[in-house]
């Protein structure tokens, strides 16, 4: 592989260990963010954690130690290193996605339906089916002497966690526009009528969500799209390698780098919660203490400076 691949490889595996393991660290620190909604980031996240800790790792010291080639698909087995991985976060990415689809689309059916067993449920079957599904396959992929049998098992993994939940991001995604685009028509049509008044200004309160989802949803299918490709070409023509590794794993280390720049830059609570570290960083240093500050108490910090 050229040296630009590894770079960027590892400068993106390195930004999404970071920023996913910062936002794990932030989320469990706060008690204030501990909800519902943070538990699905909290996942995502832990398996984002996990593919950039696997994704180009394995891919480096199997290339290293045994000189296997990336190209090809199962070099040495270590596409199981990944997958596993790489198939929870797209689980852990349609739940989440589930999650805002019903809080904006069906608000009032959210309240009765997502309570905290199901949050948990959802969680474990996000988690527990893509692992026992890969591990199936190696199975299989070791084991088995006819050919048919792993062609099946690939058709299953491409169907159930490539293709639907593109298709369900994709579905969710537009349900949450057009509720949005009816409020703010709702909106403007209120405003005109008080404007002769005063200026009214109307904010959508699903406005963020949806930005925050549109940014997510469209780097996984900027990225999963290369895995349908390699899926297609390995079913329909086997005897053709993907060559596609020196785009996919970037692009896949993007998809989980991206993901806690999304939350930090468009969840409010979060957002709120960064600004605040930000603020009482930026008063330790102007103190200029030589015992550490705790930040949980940079409200009193604040008050004295005030």
């Amino acid at each position: 592989m050229n040296t630009w691949f590894w770079i960027l490889s590892w400068s993106l595996s390195i930004l999404a260990i970071t920023g996913n393991g910062f936002m794990i660290f932030l989320i469990f620190s706060k008690r204030q963010l501990r909800t519902k909604t943070n538990a699905f980031v909290v996942s995502l996240a832990v398996a984002d954690l996990l593919v950039g800790m696997s994704a180009v790792p394995s891919l480096f010291f199997c290339e290293l130690a045994t000189g296997c080639n990336p190209q090809a698909f199962l070099a040495d087995g270590m596409d199981f290193v990944r997958w596993p991985f790489v198939y929870a976060s797209v689980m852990n990415s349609c739940s989440l996605v589930l999650d805002r689809y019903l809080a904006v689309v069906k608000p009032l059916k959210y309240l009765s339906f997502m309570k905290r067993e199901r949050v948990i449920q959802m969680l474990c079957l996000s988690w527990a089916v893509p692992i026992t599904f890969v591990m199936v396959i190696c199975l299989v992929w070791r084991n088995s002497s006819i050919p048919l049998v792993f062609h099946v098992f690939v058709w299953l993994l491409m169907l159930f966690f490539e293709f639907l939940p593109c298709l369900i991001m994709i579905f969710c995604f537009i349900s949450m526009l057009r509720v949005v685009w009816k409020h703010n028509q709702t909106a403007r049509t209120l405003a005109k009528q008080l404007r002769f008044n005063h200026q009214v200004f109307f904010k959508s309160p699903e406005r963020s969500a949806v930005i925050m989802m549109a940014l997510v949803i469209s780097l996984f299918l900027l990225c999963y799209a290369f895995y349908l490709r390699c899926s297609f070409v390995l079913l329909f023509n086997s005897d053709q390698a993907c060559d596609d590794q020196e785009y996919k794993i970037p692009l896949l280390e993007v998809n989980s780098a991206i993901n806690p720049v999304a939350y930090a830059c468009f969840k409010r609570d979060i957002k709120k919660e960064i600004k605040r570290l930000l603020r009482c960083w930026t008063i330790a240093e102007k103190q200029k203490k030589i015992e550490p500050v705790n930040v949980d108490n940079c409200f009193t910090l604040e008050s004295r400076l005030g």
